[in-house]
């Protein structure tokens, strides 16, 4: 085998090598499907208000002038909420009243209540109104503490995030995870999300500017975002734990063989 023939066939397996290891890519551009309306898509983030749901965590906080109801308060709002922290990876989570399969909670003095899509103002305002009947002015404090969101795939940091404040955005949750990476299937980004007791799964396109528009731009707590790698990408992921080692060994050899052949 002469130097030429074994030159030629490391330059082949040097392409190969390349076009195994490189994928295309795809930018966001956000094609214009639908007509731009800013107002649209500011509105539907101001006026997105979080509804309790089924094993939400939620804190009740008492604020009063009478100290004496509000130490009895607390006190019983503390032996009810012992009995009912969760636990992940066996840390005791904060303090909450968990949301019960029936969409209720048990608050001391009142008793159940409905809280299952029902927002924060609903909420409190039967809340205060039963307790009126022990004091006088009573301000009720609600908030949800295990607010969260998953971004799973092809994404710089995937995990579930905790969202203090109960409001992110889609776009805001693809920032929190880091951005997408260059080989993600912009176009096949699953959005997952309770709904009725059932799981339903919606499809988004990032190439166009359908999702300011969507359902899905203003998350809900508990929604999966799923970011798919491109065809590239899994194919080379399917691939090349065969081919590179095979086409390195090869290339190895026609090196050595090349060396040997020049001396």
């Amino acid at each position: 085998m002469s130097s030429k023939l074994i030159s030629c066939a490391l330059k082949v397996t040097l392409l190969l090598l390349i076009g195994v290891s490189c994928t295309p890519t795809k930018t966001i551009r956000f094609k214009n499907t639908i007509a731009s309306n800013d107002f649209l898509a500011y509105k539907a983030q101001t006026n997105h208000v979080p509804k309790f749901q089924k094993n939400d965590i939620i804190e009740l906080t008492l604020i009063s002038n009478n100290e004496e109801f509000s130490k009895l308060f607390s006190s019983a709002l503390d032996n009810g909420v012992r009995n009912q922290q969760t636990y992940t990876s066996g840390v005791s989570a904060m303090k909450g009243f968990l949301v019960q399969q029936d969409g209720t909670i048990d608050v001391p003095y009142i008793g159940k209540i409905m809280v299952n899509e029902r927002t924060r103002e609903d909420v409190t305002l039967e809340v205060t109104k039963k307790l009126k009947d022990y004091i006088k002015e009573p301000v009720i404090q609600l908030k949800i503490l295990n607010f969260k969101i998953t971004v799973l795939g092809d994404v710089r940091n995937p995990g579930t995030f905790n969202i203090p404040n109960e409001k992110v955005s889609f776009m805001e949750a693809i920032g929190i995870a880091g951005d997408l990476n260059i080989t993600a299937n912009i176009e096949q980004v699953k959005v997952y999300r309770e709904l009725n007791d059932s799981l339903t799964e919606s499809i988004i396109d990032l190439s166009k500017n359908d999702v300011f528009f969507s359902p899905y731009f203003m998350l809900k707590q508990n929604d999966i975002i799923y970011i798919p790698p491109n065809k590239a990408k899994s194919a080379t992921a399917r691939y090349s734990p065969i081919y590179i080692p095979l086409l390195t060994s090869v290339s190895l050899l026609l090196t050595t063989l090349n060396l040997f052949l020049n001396q």
